[in-house]
């Protein structure tokens, strides 16, 4: 060890720290040496030097209160979790010979490294459809068939297999990503916790203790719905539900009815594969720490996070590991909202995770800049509601305003099968968004104003009859739009329009994506299809009829005169029109797909199909039948005197749409007495024709549905799994028809329903 220097003409001020352990190819910590008075002002700082000497005035040494060594910190200073102290009295003591001793179980805090997390942060503004789904669904998960309800037979399956291919899953509406935006500012910060974890066993107590954590979490939930199909959710602010958290998914609660199903039938060794299987499940059989915070940093222009802190190193326990959980915060002006909190959603991540923070608060903006800006000029249609335009089946652009021929699936959304619909028809009020890219706004371009038209298409895709524009009041709230806008310290309304600029009228002011836009609204034009003169051009009653329309997009300078592409012919309409060089595009194929995803439109507007329909469906049961035998008598107690339970029921009955294309499916559903459901056989359904064709639409007669036996109907399953069949019992059957019909964002199928009441008897 080295000795305190007592050279001639020297102070005894000199000393020397000795690192018990450390190997002589070791890491030697940075050390820093500081002494403070009674009131904590530091007296003396100094680094340890490289081979561990550091010097103390004697002056200074009579005035310590105490004399602290540790990890500096960056800042002149101690970091505080590595600081060693000593009373003045007792380092003097220590360091009487010139050395002072450190255990290795103290220094090793001194050795610093760097831990990193990264991640990126965006926002999705979802519809409203996808939030009233996504919460229909997590109350209301999809029934499996488990062995007590496979003895209710093939009816009551049909019924289950029907309600389950008109609900997406909860899966499916969490891939629904499409309308997120990058978050580019915002600070982050780090929360970190310590979990120990031990393996679960086949009988293990913590099953039972999680099944009874989920139980607790599914008797807090919003009731699911009854019936067939679920009526429509209640009015809530889905961010109000346990579903949500501080912005983010609680992705506990929202798989806890599922979760839970599945764990009361599974046998033991398929719950614990299971849990193993979701981390969010394993977690809360984990002994975890309370989340602390560690570290703070800031968005990138790209979304992305990159936060790194230096920390001393950490012994964990074997089958212990960290985790991380993250709070995004933005400010606007003097005011921070937090857009995203994973503590609060119990949203835990490892450190090489580099997770996707995804924000669900309307008070979150992003940074979705379309183009370069460069010369790079566009505009396409983006989405008709929530519905990505490529799943519009709309012919070939014949010109500035109609298209190629349609045919027989012309203008209808989904041309391919999936969770949404396959060729379903537009209704309702529908919102249309358009990407225009930077380079719209340069001055080789300057488009400033666009403006939407629609006109009725004939059998050739040409328009016919009067035309009309977003802005003429088409919509019963009027057709002003406003966006929200981030004005100093503000949100604030930024009219769009309509205005009138030199000789053209209806024009709205293009809202181009890097301005702060935040909240819901984001579409550029609503189309009202009710409207009877979008309809039909002499305004009758005929106005819901299927029919054909071209939707026109329109660009204007901010002189009010229309631009076109260069090299596209002039469309010949009243007022000045000038080229530019810039390019109508159309979105045929999904991001991602082989080649090219759009297509270059050569005309000097942009125009698509669109096939609306609002006629609603139509249900209608017009007799109970019997062993064959249709009766449609108010009161029915109808009777198997055979005493046999082979009797038979079904109905008489009208399912349909006005235009076949347009019905999704029908069918037939019944309930017994009070409570019915499926783990007691109280409920079934009576076979349908196994596509949506109409069955009955007039002047066609009414079919009969397909049969029960009685004794289907009145066996009761008991909760031991035994049955029992009832002698008598009322009963009640209900007929929905579906129709297609969507406005592009709302994804249920327009229904309408009838029910008839009915009591069976075996004699």
């Amino acid at each position: 060890m080295a000795q305190e220097k007592k050279g001639e003409g020297k102070d005894r001020n000199q000393y020397r720290l000795e690192l018990v352990g450390l190997a002589p190819e070791g890491e030697r910590p940075s050390v820093v040496v500081q002494v403070t008075d009674k009131k904590n002002a530091v007296l003396h700082s100094q680094a340890v030097t490289a081979d561990g000497a550091f010097t103390i005035p004697p002056d200074i040494l009579k005035k310590a209160h105490r004399v602290v060594l540790g990890a500096p910190d960056g800042n002149k200073g101690i970091q505080a979790e590595t600081a060693l102290s000593f009373r003045a009295s007792e380092f003097t003591a220590q360091i009487r010979d010139g050395t002072l001793a450190v255990a290795e179980g103290i220094w090793s805090r001194f050795l610093f490294h760097w831990v990193c997390v990264s991640g990126s942060v965006r926002v999705c503004r979802r519809r409203p459809w996808w939030f009233d789904s996504l919460i229909t669904a997590a109350i209301s998960p999809a029934i499996r068939l488990a062995p007590r309800a496979r003895a209710l037979g093939r009816s009551q399956a049909i019924s289950l297999a029907v309600r389950e291919q008109l609900s997406p899953s909860v899966n499916d509406l969490i891939a629904w990503p499409y309308r997120c935006e990058v978050v580019c500012l915002g600070t982050v910060e780090v929360y970190r916790r310590t979990c120990c974890c031990w393996p679960i066993v086949i009988d293990d107590i913590r099953i039972d203790d999680l099944i009874r954590e989920l139980e607790i979490i599914v008797e807090r939930l919003p009731r699911p719905p009854r019936g067939f199909p679920p009526p429509p959710p209640p009015p809530i602010d889905p961010l109000a539900t346990p579903f949500f958290k501080g912005g983010a998914l609680n992705e506990l609660a929202l798989n806890a009815a599922a979760d839970l199903s599945i764990l009361r039938s599974a046998p033991r060794d398929r719950a614990a594969q299971y849990i193993n299987s979701r981390p969010y499940l394993l977690h809360r059989i984990c002994l975890c720490g309370a989340g602390s915070k560690v570290a703070t940093g800031t968005i990138q222009p790209d979304g992305t996070f990159n936060i790194c802190w230096l920390e001393s190193w950490r012994l964990l326990l074997p089958n212990c590991y960290d985790q991380y959980a993250y709070v995004v915060k933005q400010t606007i002006g003097a005011t921070t909202t937090t857009i995203y909190d994973g503590l609060a959603a119990g949203a835990w991540y490892g450190a090489d995770d580099h997770p996707v923070l995804t924000s669900y608060s309307p008070k979150a903006f992003g940074c979705d800049e379309t183009g370069t800006g460069d010369g790079d000029a566009f505009v396409f249609l983006d989405l008709a509601g929530a519905t990505e335009s490529h799943e519009l089946t709309t012919p070939d652009a014949a010109g500035w305003d109609r298209v190629d021929p349609p045919g027989a699936t012309s203008g209808l959304l989904f041309p391919n099968p999936g969770p949404f619909g396959h060729l379903r028809n537009l209704g309702g009020a529908v919102e249309l968004t358009f990407i225009f890219s930077l380079g719209m706004r340069d001055a080789a371009v300057g488009a400033h104003y666009y403006r939407v038209s629609i006109s009725k298409a004939d059998a050739l895709g040409n328009p016919t009859g009067p035309r009309y524009y977003y802005g003429q009041g088409l919509s019963p709230t009027g057709d002003g739009l406003a966006w929200q806008k981030v004005a100093g310290a503000d949100i604030v309304p930024d009219t769009l329009g309509p205005v009138s600029v030199g000789a053209e009228s209806n024009l709205y002011r293009i809202p181009y994506s890097d301005e702060a836009w935040v909240g819901s609204v984001r579409y550029h034009a609503l189309i009202y299809t009710l409207n009877a003169s979008l309809n039909v051009p002499d305004g009758s009653d005929l106005a819901t009829a299927a029919s054909n329309h071209l939707v026109t997009l329109e660009v204007f300078n901010a002189a009010g005169e229309r631009l076109r592409p260069l090299g596209a012919p002039a469309s010949g309409q009243p007022g000045t029109e000038v080229a530019k060089p810039f390019k109508y595009r159309r979105w045929f194929q999904p991001g991602g797909s082989v080649g090219d995803d759009t297509e270059e439109v050569p005309f000097a507007a942009l125009t698509h199909l669109f096939c609306w329909d609002n006629r609603v469906p139509e249900a209608d049961i017009t007799r109970l039948v019997m062993n064959g035998v249709a009766s449609d008598a108010e009161c029915q107690f109808l009777i198997d005197d055979d005493d046999d339970g082979e009797a038979t029921f079904g109905i008489e009955y009208r399912a349909y749409v006005p235009d076949e294309r347009f019905q999704q499916s029908h069918g037939i559903s019944w309930v017994r007495g009070l409570n019915g459901s499926a783990a007691n056989g109280g409920v079934g359904s009576l076979p349908t024709p196994l596509s949506p064709t109409n069955v009955g639409k007039p002047p066609q007669l009414p079919a009969n549905s397909g049969t029960n036996t009685f004794e289907q109907m009145l066996t009761r399953i008991n909760p031991d799994s035994s049955t029992t069949v009832l002698e008598r019992c009322s009963f009640a059957v209900t007929l929905t028809t579906f129709a297609k019909t969507t406005n592009g964002e709302n994804f249920n199928y327009p229904y309408d329903q009838e029910t008839a009441a009915f009591a069976l008897e075996i004699d």
